[in-house]
């Protein structure tokens, strides 16, 4: 893996790398998905003051990511349901 060189550690401006989460969606992007977050750091009374952000991850990042959430939540993620045995049988 190549090294990338930087001239320290990024400096956090809380002026612009804070906000509150204001809404998520998600989008196929081939064999990735596309997240965007939307935020703001304060009531949103244009649009210039919602921020999107994009990041692209792969469907196991995706997955971790969700897992991760829902331990956070201190929730399980949401099993799917077992098809029924005539479901099964005949396919429906």
């Amino acid at each position: 893996m190549a090294s990338i060189e930087t001239e320290g550690p990024a400096e956090t401006d809380p002026e612009r790398d804070f906000g509150a989460l204001l809404g998520w969606e998600s989008h196929p992007a081939g064999e990735r998905l596309m997240l965007v977050m939307q935020s703001s750091r304060k009531t949103p009374k244009t649009d210039n003051d919602v921020r999107d952000f994009r990041y692209f991850l792969t469907k196991e990042q995706a997955i971790l990511l969700g897992n991760y959430l829902f331990r956070m939540a201190g929730a399980t993620a949401p099993r799917t349901a077992r098809p029924g045995l005539i479901e099964r049988l005949f396919g429906r």
